[in-house]
């Protein structure tokens, strides 16, 4: 990455914390959230309306670009992997009969699974979500009312089905376990499905209004409240970076999709922390709060808030950090350069340790061809908080592969801009997929994929 760093900037200390939470549940309202009181009115920044849609993950021009290469390598290839997805299928069929009482939950095990028989029917949303996108996607590029019909099926499943996130009286927020705040990761993805059908005329209107709400009902006011107290107060930075992207991307997305100004601004401005009014992970300094000089390139390193934890969320943070950018760039927001390229450079820097050669590390690590740099001298600034100190990079999960890495490059390579490491890990897994190529579980359904078939560039 061409950087015009004089300097590497040292920020501030990164801190977690979780909540404890009683295996008891107690008496109370489990309506769903309905107070959806907007952020504050002086948040709003920026007039982004009208939007010209679609325009979060994928534009009218990404999906033309793309439908005009689908005959050539490696966009063919990728187009063939999204055909034969389970996911990607007319048959599909959705999944809302997990929802026993209407509500999704996503709680501890060992707390809750004596109370719920589906303490952790998230995983429903999860599956349905990733169909509905690549329903949605299928449709966009073959033009098959088929696959977009099976779409709606879905969305109007859920907005009927589903009561919302489960709240009680008595815990934090309303909240019987943390794990829900995780629950809006699927929120921008749903989103994005919605957005690439938005037009479409087998979609009621009055189905399409009623999507919207629920969306607001369901995951707006979680994330909504995640941002503003961070599960009880706690103090700045409690949670990792993960839990703020999730609800960043759930914010900016719906915002997005229900053409809410002040709720885009509202994500867009934590991430910028323009007037130093958001001290939490999210915020882009606290996001990456150290920088390096990479010894095998000109390119900055920058750390992620995740590193020291371990790869498995270090390449989550990638994955979401890439999607909350590229829907602020389809709207006009150039996120990946704010702060010169510091979104870039975390990339880069959970990308390189996640090629390294390790030759005392033998869990799957992928190789880098050109670069000798093992664990012990990765460069790594030691950070302390309340709850723990980091003193070294994590080479837990190391080698996650998680299919974030086209967007990043793709973006580069449009730019002019070096990505050397995000390059090597989209060329090792060209073509990449998206939900139900990576396992069943969480990890491979937390991103939506298909970085090949739609960020790819010559």
């Amino acid at each position: 990455m061409k950087t015009k760093y004089i300097s590497l900037f040292f920020s501030f200390v990164i801190a977690f914390g979780m909540m404890s939470c009683s295996s008891e549940i107690p008496n109370g309202d489990t309506s769903k959230f309905s107070d959806l009181k907007s952020p504050e009115e002086d948040m709003v920044k920026k007039d982004y309306l009208p939007l010209k849609h679609p325009c979060m993950l994928h534009t009218q021009a990404d999906i033309d670009r793309v439908k005009s290469n689908l005959t050539r390598s490696p966009w063919k290839e990728a187009y063939a992997q999204l055909e034969a997805s389970d996911y990607a299928q007319s048959s599909y069929t959705e999944k809302t009969s997990a929802l026993l009482d209407g509500y999704l939950k996503r709680m501890d095990k060992n707390n809750w699974s004596g109370k719920y028989s589906d303490y952790s029917n998230y995983t429903a949303c999860m599956y349905d979500a990733a169909a509905a996108y690549q329903l949605a996607l299928r449709y966009q590029l073959s033009g098959n009312t088929v696959f977009a019909d099976a779409a709606v099926k879905l969305f109007n499943a859920w907005a009927t089905n589903c009561k919302g996130i489960l709240r009680m009286e008595g815990y934090t927020n309303n909240i019987p376990d943390p794990n829900l705040y995780l629950i809006p990761i699927q929120a921008h993805q749903w989103a994005n499905a919605a957005e690439l059908l938005r037009d479409y005329n087998g979609w009621d209107r009055n189905d399409f209004e009623k999507f919207k709400t629920w969306m607001k009902d369901t995951f707006y006011s979680v994330s909504n409240m995640f941002l503003k107290n961070h599960n009880g107060g706690q103090g700045n930075m409690h949670y990792w970076l993960n839990w703020d992207l999730a609800q960043m991307t759930s914010i900016l997305s719906i915002g997005i999709l229900c053409d809410d100004n002040v709720l885009i601004n509202q994500a867009i401005v934590y991430f910028k922390n323009e007037e130093g009014r958001y001290k939490e992970a999210g915020n882009i300094k606290n996001a990456v709060p150290f920088l390096h000089q990479d010894p095998d390139s000109d390119e900055i390193l920058g750390q992620c808030e995740e590193s020291g934890r371990d790869q498995g969320h270090a390449t989550l943070c990638v994955s979401l950090m890439g999607a909350f950018c590229q829907m602020a760039y389809s709207i006009g927001e150039d996120l990946f350069a704010f702060d010169n390229y510091r979104a870039v450079a975390m990339a880069e820097y959970v990308g390189k340790y996640n090629l390294i050669k390790d030759e005392a590390f033998n869990k799957g690590t992928l190789v880098g061809d050109d670069f000798v740099y093992d664990s012990n001298s990765f460069p790594y600034t030691s950070y302390s908080n309340p709850s723990y100190t980091n003193t070294t990079i994590s080479t837990d999960q190391r080698g996650t592969k998680r299919p974030a890495w086209e967007l990043f490059y793709g973006y580069c390579k449009a730019k002019g801009i070096s990505s050397i490491y995000s390059g090597k890990w989209a060329e090792q897994m060209r073509p990449d997929g998206g939900g139900g190529n990576y396992g069943p579980n969480s990890g491979g359904f937390d991103q939506l994929g298909f970085g090949t078939l739609m960020y790819y560039r010559e």
